[in-house]
Protein backbone atom coordinates (compact mmCIF):
# COMPACT_ATOMS: atom_id res chain seq x y z
CA UNK A 1 0.00 0.00 0.00
CA UNK A 2 1.04 3.58 -0.55
CA UNK A 3 2.18 6.09 2.03
CA UNK A 4 -1.03 8.03 1.34
CA UNK A 5 -3.05 4.96 2.35
CA UNK A 6 -1.35 4.82 5.74
CA UNK A 7 -1.56 8.60 6.18
CA UNK A 8 -5.33 8.29 5.65
CA UNK A 9 -5.56 5.49 8.22
CA UNK A 10 -3.58 7.55 10.72
CA UNK A 11 -5.69 10.69 10.20
CA UNK A 12 -8.89 8.68 10.65
CA UNK A 13 -7.62 6.97 13.80
CA UNK A 14 -6.36 10.20 15.38
CA UNK A 15 -9.77 11.80 14.77
CA UNK A 16 -11.44 8.78 16.36
CA UNK A 17 -9.09 9.05 19.36
CA UNK A 18 -10.48 12.49 20.17
CA UNK A 19 -14.05 11.19 20.08
CA UNK A 20 -13.32 8.00 22.01
CA UNK A 21 -11.29 9.82 24.67
CA UNK A 22 -14.19 12.23 25.22
CA UNK A 23 -16.59 9.30 25.70
CA UNK A 24 -14.19 7.57 28.09
CA UNK A 25 -13.91 10.76 30.13
CA UNK A 26 -17.72 11.03 30.26
CA UNK A 27 -17.66 7.57 31.86
CA UNK A 28 -15.14 8.57 34.53
CA UNK A 29 -11.87 7.53 32.89
CA UNK A 30 -9.03 9.88 33.83
CA UNK A 31 -5.34 10.06 32.94
CA UNK A 32 -4.65 8.06 36.09
CA UNK A 33 -7.05 5.25 35.13
CA UNK A 34 -5.44 1.98 34.08
CA UNK A 35 -6.98 0.33 31.00
CA UNK A 36 -6.16 -2.54 28.69
CA UNK A 37 -6.54 -1.61 25.04
CA UNK A 38 -7.93 -4.14 22.57
CA UNK A 39 -6.75 -3.64 18.99
CA UNK A 40 -7.13 -5.09 15.51
CA UNK A 41 -5.16 -4.95 12.29
CA UNK A 42 -6.11 -6.34 8.88
CA UNK A 43 -3.28 -8.18 7.16
CA UNK A 44 -2.63 -8.65 3.47
CA UNK A 45 -1.96 -12.37 3.97
CA UNK A 46 -0.95 -15.04 6.49
CA UNK A 47 2.75 -14.16 6.32
CA UNK A 48 2.03 -10.49 7.01
CA UNK A 49 -0.16 -11.33 10.02
CA UNK A 50 2.34 -13.79 11.46
CA UNK A 51 5.24 -11.41 10.80
CA UNK A 52 3.53 -8.58 12.65
CA UNK A 53 2.63 -10.89 15.54
CA UNK A 54 6.23 -12.07 15.89
CA UNK A 55 7.53 -8.50 15.77
CA UNK A 56 5.05 -7.08 18.28
CA UNK A 57 5.76 -9.96 20.66
CA UNK A 58 9.47 -9.07 20.53
CA UNK A 59 8.71 -5.39 21.18
CA UNK A 60 5.98 -5.60 23.83
CA UNK A 61 4.26 -7.72 26.45
CA UNK A 62 0.95 -7.62 24.53
CA UNK A 63 -1.30 -10.62 24.13
CA UNK A 64 -1.51 -10.97 20.35
CA UNK A 65 -2.44 -13.57 17.74
CA UNK A 66 -2.94 -13.93 14.00
CA UNK A 67 -6.44 -14.96 12.97
CA UNK A 68 -8.12 -15.96 9.74
CA UNK A 69 -11.72 -16.05 8.60
CA UNK A 70 -13.66 -16.86 5.47
CA UNK A 71 -13.52 -19.66 2.92
CA UNK A 72 -10.17 -21.19 2.00
CA UNK A 73 -9.68 -19.38 -1.32
CA UNK A 74 -10.87 -16.01 0.01
CA UNK A 75 -9.46 -16.25 3.51
CA UNK A 76 -8.84 -12.95 5.25
CA UNK A 77 -6.08 -12.52 7.81
CA UNK A 78 -5.84 -10.19 10.72
CA UNK A 79 -4.18 -9.57 14.05
CA UNK A 80 -6.06 -9.33 17.33
CA UNK A 81 -4.37 -8.12 20.47
CA UNK A 82 -4.62 -6.65 23.92
CA UNK A 83 -2.15 -4.47 25.80
CA UNK A 84 -1.35 -4.81 29.47
CA UNK A 85 -3.03 -2.29 31.76
CA UNK A 86 -1.63 1.19 31.26
CA UNK A 87 -2.55 4.75 32.10
CA UNK A 88 -4.14 6.41 29.10
CA UNK A 89 -4.51 10.00 27.96
CA UNK A 90 -5.29 11.56 24.62
CA UNK A 91 -1.58 12.28 24.12
CA UNK A 92 -0.65 8.67 24.93
CA UNK A 93 -3.36 7.31 22.63
CA UNK A 94 -2.23 9.52 19.75
CA UNK A 95 1.40 8.43 20.15
CA UNK A 96 0.42 4.76 20.51
CA UNK A 97 -1.90 4.81 17.48
CA UNK A 98 0.78 6.52 15.39
CA UNK A 99 3.25 3.81 16.42
CA UNK A 100 0.75 1.03 15.66
CA UNK A 101 -0.10 2.43 12.21
CA UNK A 102 3.59 2.81 11.32
CA UNK A 103 4.42 -0.64 12.70
CA UNK A 104 1.58 -2.21 10.78
CA UNK A 105 2.73 -0.51 7.58
CA UNK A 106 6.08 -2.30 7.83
CA UNK A 107 4.22 -5.64 7.70
CA UNK A 108 1.47 -4.72 5.19
CA UNK A 109 -1.08 -4.60 8.00
CA UNK A 110 -3.73 -1.90 8.38
CA UNK A 111 -4.46 -0.73 11.91
CA UNK A 112 -8.22 -0.98 12.25
CA UNK A 113 -8.74 0.53 15.66
CA UNK A 114 -8.75 0.03 19.38
CA UNK A 115 -11.19 -0.20 22.23
CA UNK A 116 -11.16 -0.20 26.01
CA UNK A 117 -13.53 -1.67 28.56
CA UNK A 118 -15.15 0.83 30.89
Amino acid sequence: MSDAHYEEILAKQLAMNRQTWAVLQQHGVTEQSQRRLDFHLSASNKEAAEGFVAWIQEQTDYEVRAESSGPFFRRKWGVEGKTQKTAVSLEFLNEWVTWMVESGKAYSCDFGGWGAML
